[in-house]
C-alpha cells in the first residue's frame, strides 16, 4: 500500500503538481469512501418501523447523533488535509504560477471542503432509497387505503360519530350543523342527544375577486372561505332546515363518521380554509373534498351489513398495523364484537388510541357533561396506537416527496466557499495577514457602529432613514476597498495591501448581497408610496429578491467565482511587488 501511494504521488508531482500539492486525489477518494459509509448508515437508520412513529423522522440525521459523527469526521479530515498541504506552498516559494492555476487551486479547495462536509446528503439518500425500497408506492398507497377504510371502526372518540359530522348522503353534504348553544335558535327545529344540541342550516355563498377593493374582516361571520383561481368564495349559514327524518338515529353511530385518517395531499385544491369559530381539526371542513367519498364507502359498507366483509377489513388493517409495528391488543373477532351493532350501528364501546397504563374504569366526575359521562362509560381496555400509524405514513410521504438536494445545499455551498476563501487567502498571503485582516474587520465594524450611533443620535428628530444610512455607508466603505484592491494594489504598502486583498476576496459576496438588498429596499419603499394598501402591495409589488428567489444565492455565488478568477491577476501583481 505504501509503495502504491508513493507511485501515485510520484506520478502526480511529475505531471500534475497542483493535484499533488493540494492532495485532492487522496481527499476525494477518502471522502467517497466516507460518503458510502454514511449512505449505509442512512439505509439502516429507519429499518425499524418504530423509528417512524415519531414526528419528523426525516430529520433522523440530527436526532440519532449522526450529525456529531459527521462533524467530527469532517474536522479530522480537514485538519489532516491542511497539515499535509501546508508542508509545501508552491506560490510562496516562487514557482511559476498563472492566474488560472491560482484560481484552479481555489476551486480544488472548495471541492475538497464541500465533499468533506456534505455527508448529510449521502445519509439522506440512503434513507430515501431504503424507504422507496421497503415501502414502494403501490403497497404504501394500498396501506393508506386500508387504514382509511378501517378508520371508521377505530372508535377512539365519541365526538367523531355525532350527527354534526355527517356529510353523506345528500343533502348532508351541503348543510352546516350548528352545535354552539349560544348560536342555536331554539324557536326552530333542534335535535337533542346526550345533553348536546344540533341545528342544521342550509348554506349560501358570496364570491369576490381577490383583486377587488374589499376588507375580509368586514365580510361577517362566515364559516370558511376558498381562494381558488383569483376568486374568493365565502360560505355562510342561511336558514334552519329540519333533517331529523333523514337520520338513521340521533345517537352517535358509525354512519356519521367522515374523518379522513390520512391524506397525502393536504389542501385538495383549496388554497386556504379559515374558520374563526371552530377548530379546523374537528370541523367538517378539513379534507372537505374527500369526506363525502370516505363516508359514502362507510355508508354502503354498513348498509350491506356483511359481518365477513367487516372482519376482512379489520384483518387487513391488523396486517398493516403489524407491518408498521403499531401496538394494539385486538384481533379481528374481538374488534368485531366491540363495534358490531346492526341496529343503527350505534357506538356501544370505545377503544383507546394508546395503551392504557391502568385498568380503565369509569370514575364519576361532577364537572363532566352528560356527553362526557356517557363517553367515559363506553371506554374499554382495548387500544390501537393509530396516531403512530398516521405519523409513520406522514414520515414516509415526507421522505418520498422531499428532494435530496433541497435548500440545505446552500448552507454547505456557502460554508465551503468561505472556508476555501480563508485557506486560499492564507496560501497567497500569510497567517500574519489573516490575523491583521480579522483585526481590521473588527475595527471597521466598530467604526461603522459608532458613526451610525452618532448619526442616529444627532438626527433623531429628522427624517433620516438609519437603515439606508447603514447600507450606503457600508457600501461606500466596501467600494473604496474594492477600488484600492483592484486598481491600486501595487501602489500600497505590501502588508496593508495584503489586508485589503483578503478583505476584497472574503467580502465580495456579502458586497454583492448588499447591493441586491439596497435595490430591494428602494423597490419596496417605492411600491409602498404607489400602493398604500397592503392588499394592493401583495398583488402588484414584486422586488428583485421576489423575482430571483433562491436563484439570488446561485447568482451571487457565480459572480463571486468570476470575481475571484479575475482578481487572481491582482494577486500575482501584489506578489511581484518588493517587500517594504
Amino acid at each position: 500500500m505504501k509503495s502504491f501511494i508513493f507511485k501515485i504521488n510520484n506520478y502526480l508531482i511529475e505531471r500534475y503538481p497542483t493535484l499533488w500539492n493540494t492532495k485532492v486525489i487522496w481527499m476525494l477518494s477518502t471522502a467517497l469512501v466516507l460518503h458510502i459509509i454514511f449512505y449505509i448508515f442512512g439505509w439502516f437508520a429507519l429499518s425499524n418501523p418504530e423509528t417512524l412513529h415519531s414526528y419528523r423522522a426525516s430529520g433522523i440525521f440530527f436526532e440519532n447523533g449522526t450529525i456529531y459523527f459527521s462533524l467530527m469526521t469532517s474536522i479530522v479530515m480537514l485538519v489532516l488535509w491542511l497539515v499535509f498541504m501546508f508542508k509545501n506552498n508552491a506560490f510562496k516559494n516562487f514557482y511559476p504560477f498563472t492566474a488560472f492555476k491560482l484560481f484552479k487551486q481555489f476551486i480544488i479547495y472548495f471541492v475538497i471542503i464541500i465533499t468533506s462536509i456534505s455527508y448529510y446528503f449521502s445519509f439522506n439518500l440512503g434513507v430515501k432509497n431504503f424507504i422507496n425500497y421497503k415501502y414502494p408506492d403501490a403497497s404504501y398507497n394500498q396501506d393508506i387505503s386500508i387504514a382509511n377504510k378501517a378508520s371508521v371502526f377505530f372508535s377512539h372518540n365519541l365526538s367523531h360519530y355525532t350527527i354534526d359530522k355527517i356529510v353523506y348522503p345528500e343533502p348532508f353534504n351541503n348543510v352546516y350543523c350548528e352545535t354552539n348553544y349560544d348560536k342555536i335558535n331554539f324557536d326552530k327545529p333542534v335535535i337533542k342527544n346526550l345533553g348536546k344540541n344540533y341545528q342544521f342550516y342550509s348554506l349560501k355563498t358570496k364570491t369576490y375577486s381577490d383583486t377587488e377593493d374589499f376588507q375580509p374582516h368586514k365580510i361577517g361571520n362566515y364559516l370558511y372561505y376558498v381562494n381558488l383561481n383569483n376568486q374568493i368564495t365565502y360560505t355562510f349559514k342561511d336558514s334552519v332546515i329540519d333533517l331529523s327524518s333523514q337520520l338513521k338515529t340521533v345517537a352517535p353511530n358509525y354512519y356519521n363518521f367522515s374523518n379522513v385518517f390520512f391524506n397525502k395531499t393536504t389542501n385538495n385544491g383549496y388554497s386556504e380554509i379559515i374558520s374563526y369559530d371552530y377548530d379546523l381539526y374537528e370541523t367538517r371542513y378539513k379534507n372537505k373534498s374527500l369526506k363525502p367519498h370516505i363516508q359514502k364507502e362507510n355508508f354502503e359498507l354498513l348498509n350491506r351489513n356483511n359481518p365477513e366483509e367487516i372482519k376482512s377489513i379489520l384483518n387487513q388493517f391488523l396486517d398493516v398495523a403489524k407491518t408498521y409495528k403499531i401496538q394494539n391488543n385486538l384481533n379481528a373477532n374481538t374488534w368485531f364484537d366491540l363495534i358490531y351493532n346492526p341496529v343503527g350501528f350505534e357506538i356501544k364501546h370505545l377503544i383507546h388510541n394508546e395503551k392504557p397504563y391502568v385498568n380503565y374504569r369509569y370514575l364519576k366526575n361532577e364537572n363532566n357533561s352528560i356527553f362526557e359521562d356517557y363517553q367515559a362509560k363506553l371506554f374499554t381496555n382495548y387500544f390501537i396506537e393509530s396516531d403512530n400509524l398516521k405519523k409513520a405514513f406522514d414520515n414516509i410521504n415526507s421522505i418520498k416527496s422531499n428532494p435530496i438536494l433541497g435548500e440545505e445545499v446552500h448552507f454547505f455551498m456557502w460554508i465551503s466557499f468561505f472556508i476555501a476563501l480563508v485557506i486560499f487567502c492564507f496560501r497567497v498571503t500569510s497567517l500574519k495577514a489573516i490575523l491583521f485582516t480579522i483585526v481590521s474587520s473588527i475595527i471597521l465594524t466598530i467604526f461603522v457602529s459608532l458613526v451610525t450611533a452618532a448619526v442616529a443620535y444627532t438626527t433623531r428628530r429628522n427624517s433620516i432613514d438609519i437603515e439606508y444610512f447603514i447600507s450606503y455607508f457600508i457600501w461606500i466603505i466596501g467600494t473604496i476597498l474594492l477600488v484600492l484592491g483592484i486598481f491600486f494594489i501595487t501602489r500600497i504598502k505590501k502588508q496593508i495591501a495584503a489586508i485589503i486583498l483578503n478583505i476584497c476576496l472574503i467580502g465580495i459576496t456579502p458586497y454583492l448581497g448588499l447591493i441586491l438588498a439596497i435595490i430591494t429596499m428602494h423597490q419596496s419603499d417605492r411600491c409602498r408610496d404607489l400602493y398604500p394598501k397592503y392588499s394592493e402591495r401583495e398583488e402588484y409589488c414584486h422586488t428583485l429578491f421576489d423575482y430571483l428567489g433562491i436563484w439570488s444565492s446561485y447568482i451571487i455565488f457565480v459572480v463571486g467565482l468570476i470575481f475571484i478568477y479575475l482578481f487572481c491577476k491582482n494577486i500575482l501583481k501584489w506578489r511581484s511587488t518588493p517587500e517594504n
